[in-house]
This record gives structure tokens, sequence and C-alpha cells, in this order.
């Protein structure tokens, strides 16, 4: 995941990355079982760095936990490179019942090496194009489509498979929105902002079915029966794929690994690291920091919550890196247009951009764009800094912190429950997995908002008036403070007038805000 914050001066490198900012790259050299992959990836690869398996979120039952940990142990000694790794399974309680886990088996020291996994173990592409079932098939599609294929024709080979081991430790399908129904997606995801993606991915990989059920399966049911290769099947054995696969950024290709796939996740630069050793022919999961015994061992993953519920069918509780993309931009009505858009340009920066917001910390990046943005005095453009938290002035301060309240309150406006509301239905015991998943994600995010909001509030206190003559103190802004504070009283105002009266205050409806009588002819447009 990438974003336009990344490489600018002043700018802190979004948690969005693939690598941890002290992860040293090794040089790009294929391992022998990847070196004739496609050298591009699918649209989804973004969203499956570093990814590892995910067992339901509600958790199984003890039975269920205590077979999987020795389903797992007998997996990791069939693996010759896996007997001197330092980690064991271990159950874990979970949201309801039990998880299965890693944890470390001996103190490891900063920087020492978890886990090496020989590249003799991994299931790659290769696999999937030398299958005698799907192996033309595989050959003509992306990498996670490939595996997709293998997959679904391993299952169906069952316990004949050489692989049945190892794919008796994987789930029979996530708990991803690719596999919900539309409405259930439109419902427990309102509001939010993955809700249209999981739409799209959804659409996607449904057409992509569609179409190899038209060229392919249904040209010879014998070889492809559809209780193998069904939409249902397909899109269950994706969505394991999806999660359980890790993506291999030297070797430049996907691949399933044993114990690597059922390592849990965090957003915190803490956790391990997972990478192609060349030299050593093996994927080495390595940790940054100390490890002591029975410790549970964690993959980096900086993905937001939703990501990683699109991408592995699950909602941490505790996330570091969980943030809300905040969109800022120029107002082409705005005379000093072309200058801002010159000193953005000369940050690297473009008058239309998004910027990562946390829950614990505020976002000053975008804050300095905004000023930057609504400042209509060009004398002022010189205090403009990425650096450090620099006010423009206080009017424009005031203008720019009631506007991003007035964003915050706009977007908690596209749910359809509050946030005490979510509270007491993440408090049922009857929800179903998915309604759970759906109000762990709406609250995740909605604690960010109102992070915000907190943050926005705590700036506007030291804003004081100016002295008058009764003696007392008045807002110098109170004219748009009272517009402001008579809307934060609605409780329930209508969509249409918020965002009619939000688009007011920015100006959008208003093709001379800021405008002087012109003394040279306007610039083009850029399109």
């Amino acid at each position: 995941q990438t974003s336009p914050a990344m490489h600018v001066r002043g700018l802190q490198r979004p948690a969005g990355q693939c690598h941890a900012p002290h992860q040293r790259r090794r040089t790009a050299t294929p391992c022998s079982t990847a070196h004739r992959l496609q050298q591009h990836a699918p649209a989804m690869r973004s969203m499956v760095c570093f990814s590892a398996a995910v067992q339901p979120s509600t958790g199984i039952t003890l039975g269920e936990s205590l077979k999987l940990v020795e389903q797992l142990k007998q997996v990791a000694a069939s693996v010759p490179s896996l007997a001197t790794s330092r980690v064991e399974p271990r159950r874990f309680p979970g949201d309801s019942g039990e998880r299965v886990g890693w944890v470390s088996s001996v103190n490891v020291a900063a920087g020492g090496v978890v886990a090496t996994i020989s590249e003799d173990v991994a299931i790659t592409r290769i696999d999937a194009e030398q299958h005698t079932v799907v192996g033309s098939v595989a050959a003509e599609s992306s990498e996670l489509v490939a595996l997709t294929l293998w997959l679904c024709a391993e299952r169906h080979i069952g316990a004949a498979s050489t692989s049945s081991a190892f794919l008796a430790t994987l789930p029979a399908a996530t708990f991803t929105p690719l596999l919900w129904e539309e409405s259930e997606i439109t419902q427990l995801l309102a509001g939010s902002p993955i809700q249209k993606e999981a739409s799209s991915r959804r659409a996607a990989i449904i057409q992509q079915w569609q179409d190899l059920q038209d060229r392919v399966f249904s040209q010879d049911p014998a070889k492809f029966p559809p209780s193998a290769f069904g939409q249902e099947a397909f899109l269950a054995a994706f969505s394991v794929i999806l999660a359980h696969s890790v993506y291999l950024p030297s070797a430049s290709c996907f691949a399933l690994l044993p114990v690597a796939s059922q390592l849990d996740r965090t957003g915190s630069e803490a956790g391990c690291l997972l990478e192609y050793d060349p030299d050593l022919k093996s994927v080495v999961i390595t940790t940054p920091r100390a490890l002591r015994v029975g410790v549970e061992v964690f993959l980096y993953d900086p993905r937001t919550n939703g990501e990683l519920l699109l991408a592995l069918g699950q909602v941490p509780d505790t996330n570091p890196a969980n943030h809300l993309l905040w969109p800022a931009n120029l107002m082409q009505s705005d005379r000093y247009y072309m200058m801002k858009s010159e000193i953005l340009e000369s940050l690297g920066l473009s008058p239309t951009e998004l910027f990562p917001v946390f829950a614990d910390k505020f976002p000053n990046q975008l804050l300095a764009y905004l000023r930057l943005a609504r400042v209509s005095d060009p004398a002022l453009f010189a205090k403009v800094s990425f650096d450090t938290d620099v006010e423009l002035s206080q009017m424009n301060e005031y203008e720019i912190l009631q506007l991003l309240m007035g964003d915050c309150r706009e977007r908690l406006q596209e749910y359809t429950d509050s946030y005490e509301e979510d509270i007491k239905i993440a408090q049922g015991r009857t929800l179903t997995p998915k309604e759970r998943l759906g109000v762990k994600l709406r609250i995740s995010e909605k604690k960010i908002i109102y992070a915000t909001m907190d943050a926005v509030r705590t700036r506007l206190a030291p804003i004081r008036g100016i002295p008058t003559k009764a003696g007392g103190m008045t807002d110098p802004n109170s004219d748009l403070k009272e517009i402001f504070d008579a809307l934060e009283s609605i409780p329930a105002a209508p969509v249409k007038l918020v965002n009619g009266f939000l688009r007011w205050a920015r100006g959008e409806d208003d093709p001379d805000w800021g405008k002087k009588p012109p003394t040279k002819p306007k610039a083009p447009r850029p399109w």
C-alpha cells in the first residue's frame, strides 16, 4: 500500500508500507522454485505482503485446537529445516472459543532467527503450473489465482495429496467480506471506507471465476467437477490463499509455507520479518526485538483493520498501524492555486492528497497541507512547514480546525449506528462471526474519528478572544463559531443539509472564493 506522503521531506513514513523502516532489503535473486514466475503481480499484491493464515476470529473448539496443535507439530517435525526452529504451537483464547498461534520455545536475541523454512517445502506458482489437472490453466493465470486452482485440485484429491498433512492445518475458508453476500457488505460495513472496496473486489473475483467457468470448467466437468471448481469452492480456496500465502519480495513470488501460516499479526514494528534468503535457499523469519520463552511470535503487518479484514478475514483487537486515509486538496477557484501547487510540488506533493490519520497521534502533516490550502495571504506562504507544527494565523488555524471537525462529523454520519450503539452491539453474545467482525471494524474506525475530534477541540481551546470595552473577552471568530456550534447542536442533521453547508464553508460552490480582480489571463486547466 502506497501513499503520496511516503517520500516527502518533512512527512512521516506512513504505516501502510510493506517493509519496516529498519528492514534491510536484499538483492532480488529469484529462488529456484520461483525463477519462472511472471514479472507482474496481481492487483491485490499490495494487500498480501507478509500475509499469514488466520483462524476464524470467533475461535475454534477445545477439541479442534488440541487437534490442530498436534497437526502443526507433525508438519513442523516433517520439515528438516525446522528442526532448529525456535517456535512451537500453543493454544490461546479467542473472541469466542480458542485459537492456535506460535510462541518462542527459547530466548531469542534481537535480530535473531526464529525459524528457517527450506524452499523445498514452499508451494509456489511453479507447483500449480506443473499440476496434472490445472497446470495449463494456472500457466495463464495470475499467481494468486494459480495457487487457488492448485488448492482446489489438491482438496479434490483429498488424503491422496502429497500435501494433505499441511493442507489439514488450513481452514476451509476465512471470514473475508469477499465471501459475504452483497446485502451483508452493505449492512455490516455501512459507513466504512472499505465497503465499496469490498464490493468491488468481490465482484472482481466472481468475474474471474465466471471467466474460468465459461472457458475451462464447463468444457470438461469430469476433469473440473463443480464440487471442487464451482463458485463456492473456488471463492473459499481463494480466501485461504489470500490469507495464507506469503509474498517474498526478494524472490518476487507468493508461497504457501508451513509454520508461517499460523503466525498472528501485529502492526507494531516489534513484529517479526519474513524474507527469502537466496544464499540459504530458505525463507527466514527474524525478530527485531528480543523474545523470551513462551512469548507469542507475531509477523509485522502494517495494514489497516479494513485491509486486514478483506485479506485475512479478521479484525485485531489492537493495531498500532490502523488508520484512516483523509483527503485534502487545493481549490481551483483559489486565485493563488498555481503558487500553492508549486509549493506543494517542491515538497513532492500534489493538489490532491490522502493523509494517514491515527488514533494516537494528531495528523500534523494534514494540518500543514490544510493551512496552505486555506490561507489567503501570500505573505504567509513562507511560514508553511511540514517539518514543524507552525500556525500561519489565528483565523487560518481556526478555520481549518473547524473544517476538520466538520469532516469528522460528516464521516460519522455515514455510519448507520452511533459509537455507543456499536459498543452495545459488540457486547452481544449471539453475534454471528460476520456481525462481530463488522462491528469491531466500525468501532476501530470510529475511535480514530473521535480521537481526532478530541485533538481538534484541544487545539481550539487555547484560541482566546480579544478584549472589549466592557472588560470582557470576545472571540474574534465568533460569527464563524456560531455557525459551527449551531451545526454541532443538531443531533441528526439531514445529510444533504450538512453536506451542502460544508461545501459552502470550504468554498467549493463559490467560483470566486479568495479572488481579486484578475490582473492577467487565467491559467488553463490541466486537462
